[in-house]
């Protein structure tokens, strides 16, 4: 049984037999991260894989462990909160456009994972509240964020003893512009390390409180990164 993300059909479960038998024409479809043009014949419980085309393999992302992380966190978060036959629109063109810019190796892996979770969360609908407080409506540049409200609180309506995350009105100001995925825009783009702490934060809380998930691969790039600051590259 393999999962696989459609264009137009959303999550698909289909059965690909034979894929483990020597000259399989089925196997290079089902390897991770691949694009493929697939033909399912549907059954009486469960749909059959039949053909495929591979249109991009996305060789490199399976040859840099740091790549494939992040490219898996993304599978995780679209397996892991889409229901079968759920199509969300533009979600495709996301993902494709997410791996495509991973495998070039222009940009910052972290900040492109930022910004597919961010995108994702606005697709569905459930993306943090950034331009005002979620309580009052007064429009804001800067305040407090917290999970179980969606969004910023101003100074008002934040709650005592619970004054969530300050972010300023610069952190607001990247989480905004990683919104919409750009890859060209975040080539280019240099976050302080106060705002790389902020857009994780977020991030990890939002996703963890309104899709009730923790993503493993998350747990796996920050052993990753733990293993690469102890184990610099020499030039």
């Amino acid at each position: 049984m393999v999962t696989f993300y459609t264009r137009e059909r959303g999550l698909v479960e289909a059965v690909a037999r034979g894929i483990g038998k020597p000259g399989s024409t089925l196997s290079a479809a089902v390897e991770p991260f691949t694009l493929s043009k697939l033909f399912f014949a549907e059954g009486r419980n469960v749909d059959y894989l039949t053909q495929c085309r591979v249109i991009e393999a996305f060789y490199e992302l399976r040859r840099d462990m740091t790549r494939y992380a992040y490219a898996a966190a993304a599978c995780e978060l679209v397996l892991r909160t889409t229901e079968a036959s759920q199509v969300v629109p533009g979600l495709f063109a996301l993902l494709e456009s997410y791996l495509h810019a991973l495998e070039s190796g222009d940009a910052d892996a972290q900040v492109l994972s930022w910004s597919f979770q961010l995108s994702y969360l606005r697709l569905s609908g459930l993306a943090p509240v950034l331009d005002r407080c979620v309580e009052c409506g007064k429009q804001l540049r800067a305040g407090a964020y917290s999970a179980g409200k969606g969004g910023l609180l101003c100074t008002d309506c934040a709650p005592e003893g619970e004054p969530g995350l300050p972010l300023s009105a610069g952190s607001v100001k990247y989480l905004e512009s990683l919104m919409e995925f750009n890859p060209d825009h975040i080539r280019h783009l240099r976050l302080t390390d106060q705002a790389r702490h902020d857009l994780q934060a977020v991030l990890r809380s939002h996703i963890r409180y309104h899709l009730d998930l923790s993503l493993k691969s998350e747990a796996f790039i920050r052993r990753l990164r733990r293993t690469d600051d102890r184990h610099p590259t020499s030039d």
